[in-house]
């Protein structure tokens, strides 16, 4: 799971980000991305916030690797105030709940 906040305080209120709606696109179009969510703070119209879902570590990776996807996103996510990339642990999708396999047994390696 990719997840990445972004403050666009210097952008007309409500406006997102710069590049913001080619990293999104190109991200959630790619076959391993699983959800993305792209949603704007409702308390205040400077902050999103990205959610992105890959069934895998290997997932997230291929779902970056076509060089259009990186262009747009690695300068986007290098703007961001905080992303970074997480392990579901346990998830509840529509009252089911699961516990998808550990596959990162030392994070940050």
């Amino acid at each position: 799971m990719l997840i990445a906040q972004f403050d666009s305080g210097g952008e007309a209120a409500g406006e997102p980000p710069p590049g913001s709606a080619e990293a999104v696109r190109l991200l959630g179009d790619q076959p391993d991305t699983r959800a993305l969510r792209w949603a704007r703070s409702t308390e205040d119209p400077g902050r999103w916030l990205l959610v992105a879902e890959f069934e895998t570590a290997a997932g997230f990776r291929r779902a970056q690797s076509p060089l259009p996807v990186r262009a747009a996103l690695i300068p986007w996510l290098a703007a961001a105030a905080s992303s970074a990339a997480f392990e579901v642990i346990a998830a509840a999708d529509a009252g089911v709940w699961s516990s998808p396999e550990v596959i990162v047994d030392d994070p940050g390696r």
